[in-house]
Protein backbone atom coordinates (compact mmCIF):
# COMPACT_ATOMS: atom_id res chain seq x y z
CA UNK A 1 0.00 0.00 0.00
CA UNK A 2 1.25 3.45 -0.83
CA UNK A 3 0.17 6.73 0.70
CA UNK A 4 -1.97 7.65 -2.33
CA UNK A 5 -3.80 4.34 -2.87
CA UNK A 6 -5.19 1.53 -0.79
CA UNK A 7 -4.86 -1.98 -2.13
CA UNK A 8 -7.87 -4.17 -1.46
CA UNK A 9 -7.19 -7.73 -2.53
CA UNK A 10 -9.52 -10.53 -1.47
CA UNK A 11 -6.80 -11.81 0.84
CA UNK A 12 -6.54 -8.46 2.62
CA UNK A 13 -10.20 -7.49 2.99
CA UNK A 14 -12.65 -10.36 3.16
CA UNK A 15 -16.35 -9.99 2.48
CA UNK A 16 -18.21 -8.58 5.53
CA UNK A 17 -15.11 -7.07 7.08
CA UNK A 18 -13.40 -3.71 7.47
CA UNK A 19 -10.02 -2.23 8.33
CA UNK A 20 -8.34 1.11 8.72
CA UNK A 21 -6.28 2.48 5.85
CA UNK A 22 -4.45 5.73 5.22
CA UNK A 23 -4.79 7.33 1.79
CA UNK A 24 -3.23 10.70 1.01
CA UNK A 25 -2.53 11.12 4.71
CA UNK A 26 -6.20 10.64 5.69
CA UNK A 27 -7.17 7.99 8.26
CA UNK A 28 -10.08 6.05 6.74
CA UNK A 29 -12.18 2.93 7.26
CA UNK A 30 -12.51 0.62 4.26
CA UNK A 31 -15.37 -1.89 4.42
CA UNK A 32 -16.57 -4.69 2.14
CA UNK A 33 -20.18 -5.84 2.25
CA UNK A 34 -22.51 -7.35 -0.37
CA UNK A 35 -19.68 -7.38 -2.91
CA UNK A 36 -19.28 -3.59 -2.62
CA UNK A 37 -16.60 -1.45 -0.98
CA UNK A 38 -17.34 1.53 1.26
CA UNK A 39 -14.94 4.20 2.48
CA UNK A 40 -15.48 6.48 5.48
CA UNK A 41 -13.42 8.97 7.43
CA UNK A 42 -12.08 7.18 10.51
CA UNK A 43 -13.81 9.61 12.86
CA UNK A 44 -16.71 8.93 15.22
CA UNK A 45 -19.26 11.78 15.06
CA UNK A 46 -19.92 11.36 18.79
CA UNK A 47 -16.38 11.52 20.15
CA UNK A 48 -14.51 13.17 17.26
CA UNK A 49 -11.88 10.44 17.65
CA UNK A 50 -10.97 7.39 15.57
CA UNK A 51 -13.42 4.49 15.52
CA UNK A 52 -10.74 1.87 16.05
CA UNK A 53 -8.26 2.65 18.85
CA UNK A 54 -7.78 -1.11 19.30
CA UNK A 55 -7.30 -1.73 15.55
CA UNK A 56 -8.75 -4.62 13.61
CA UNK A 57 -12.14 -5.31 12.09
CA UNK A 58 -15.10 -3.03 12.98
CA UNK A 59 -17.70 -5.07 11.07
CA UNK A 60 -20.21 -7.39 12.71
CA UNK A 61 -20.41 -10.99 11.44
CA UNK A 62 -23.06 -10.11 8.85
CA UNK A 63 -20.99 -7.14 7.65
CA UNK A 64 -23.97 -4.78 7.66
CA UNK A 65 -22.80 -2.78 10.70
CA UNK A 66 -19.59 -1.01 11.71
CA UNK A 67 -19.09 -0.67 15.47
CA UNK A 68 -17.08 2.10 17.13
CA UNK A 69 -14.65 0.57 19.61
CA UNK A 70 -14.83 3.62 21.90
CA UNK A 71 -18.52 3.82 22.86
CA UNK A 72 -20.21 1.02 20.92
CA UNK A 73 -22.02 3.20 18.38
CA UNK A 74 -23.21 1.14 15.41
CA UNK A 75 -23.30 2.46 11.84
CA UNK A 76 -24.90 0.96 8.73
CA UNK A 77 -22.08 -0.14 6.45
CA UNK A 78 -23.91 0.96 3.30
CA UNK A 79 -24.81 4.49 4.42
CA UNK A 80 -22.73 5.31 7.51
CA UNK A 81 -25.88 6.19 9.48
CA UNK A 82 -25.64 5.64 13.24
CA UNK A 83 -28.48 3.29 14.23
CA UNK A 84 -27.44 2.62 17.86
CA UNK A 85 -25.39 4.41 20.46
CA UNK A 86 -24.65 7.97 21.53
CA UNK A 87 -24.70 9.49 18.02
CA UNK A 88 -28.03 8.02 16.87
CA UNK A 89 -29.10 9.53 13.54
CA UNK A 90 -25.71 11.06 12.73
CA UNK A 91 -23.52 9.74 9.91
CA UNK A 92 -19.95 8.76 9.26
CA UNK A 93 -18.38 10.96 6.61
CA UNK A 94 -18.47 9.04 3.32
CA UNK A 95 -15.31 9.53 1.28
CA UNK A 96 -15.77 9.45 -2.53
CA UNK A 97 -13.37 7.11 -4.28
CA UNK A 98 -12.67 5.36 -7.54
CA UNK A 99 -11.71 1.72 -7.62
CA UNK A 100 -9.40 0.52 -10.37
CA UNK A 101 -8.97 -3.20 -9.94
CA UNK A 102 -7.79 -3.68 -6.38
CA UNK A 103 -6.58 -0.07 -5.97
CA UNK A 104 -8.66 2.68 -4.41
CA UNK A 105 -8.08 6.34 -5.26
CA UNK A 106 -9.71 9.31 -3.57
CA UNK A 107 -11.85 11.43 -5.89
Amino acid sequence: MTDSTATDTSGELAENSSRSVTIEGRPLILARHGGERFLYANLCPHAAETLDPLGGNLSNDAGDLLRCQRHGAEFLTRTGECVAGPCLGEHLEAVPFTAVGDDIYLD
